[in-house]
């Protein structure tokens, strides 16, 4: 069976709620379960079986807590988990989600810390009430098998602090490499405090951007070992066979700190004056993190860019 189709569709529910995780793995207890819907069910049809009983305890809304999560289409063919996203992913906890309508949610709603569940429902309620559209042809009328555990929870102020520890801990566990790549490669690169490391290869006479205002940018972006995955500039794609005819080739932009492009881009792009060219090297944690970003920029990758800050717009 092809699973391409309805995979995506559940990894974009999850990474529209879930934030950035750590690398911690998960036991597959599909064996435990296999064929057994236990002896609990919920009014509307959801049948399920605690692997593990904790202390039960939730976030407070707007917290957050960190799952393990694995999804199993009716013959067994796995269709997501977490394991294969880079470990434990955290995710925002909003009891007003909580519908009894044979939905993740309502499996989410049954459980709390230490708990480790499997649930069994139809494929069709949860493409309706979770993504709202109908389940693809293949898993119409059939299960789907949602194996999850919870393995902490946080208070929002509680959350960004483990975030930060996180987000430190990763950074530093790849600075060797980053400073190995920049010592072979005679890089003259300077690092800032969040760890993005730069050379300004041409300074260019203009002001710095601020937050907020949009900046013009053409780059190209390298994995490590020279590959390139992307450009603004149609040369460069062509000569790199990455051309593609349906896009136009021209400095992008976006408005500066706000979100819109990777961390060490916003990072990276405020230091340079207007008319600056620069190599911006990025840890995998201010770039696509254990998510990665398909094709050739796998989980973990650290990145390397050429940019050139074109022009400013207020």
């Amino acid at each position: 069976m092809k699973l391409t189709q309805y995979k995506t569709v559940v990894l974009l529910s999850l990474t529209l709620a879930i934030g950035m995780g750590c690398s911690q793995g998960q036991q597959d207890e599909r064996a435990v379960a296999q064929a057994s819907e236990g002896p609990g069910g919920t009014h509307s049809g959801i049948k399920y079986e605690f692997f593990r009983h904790g202390s039960g305890e939730v976030p407070p809304n707007g917290g957050y807590w960190t799952l393990n999560i694995t999804y199993f289409d009716q013959e067994g063919n796995k269709m997501f988990s977490t394991d294969d996203r880079g470990g434990t992913m955290p995710m925002r906890y909003d009891t007003a989600n909580f519908k009894a309508n044979a939905s993740l949610e309502e499996c989410f709603s049954l459980i709390g810390k230490g708990d480790s569940a499997v649930f069994f429902l139809s494929a069709d309620s949860l493409y309706k009430n979770s993504y709202g559209q109908p389940a693809p042809a293949e898993l119409q009328g059939t299960k789907v098998e949602f194996h999850v555990g919870v393995v902490d929870v946080f208070t929002p102020e509680e959350f960004d602090a483990w975030n930060l520890a996180k987000l430190k801990d990763a950074i530093a566990a790849e600075k060797p490499t980053i400073e190995a790549y920049v010592k072979e490669n005679g890089i003259e690169a300077q690092v800032t405090e969040e760890g993005v490391y730069y050379q300004i290869t041409e300074m260019g006479a203009g002001e710095k951007p601020q937050t907020g205002q949009t900046v013009k940018v053409n780059y190209t972006g390298y994995l490590l070992d020279g590959t390139i995955f992307d450009t603004s500039i149609e040369e460069i794609a062509k000569n790199s066979g990455n051309f593609n005819p349906m896009r136009p080739y021209q400095p992008i932009d976006f408005a500066l700190g706000e979100g819109r492009v990777i961390k060490g881009w916003d990072i990276g792009i405020g230091l340079l004056p207007k008319g600056s060219k620069a190599k911006l090297i990025i840890p995998s944690p201010l770039a696509y993190g254990d998510r990665g970003a398909g094709g050739a920029i796998k989980p973990n990758a650290i990145l390397v860019f050429d940019v050139e800050l074109v022009d400013i717009v207020n």
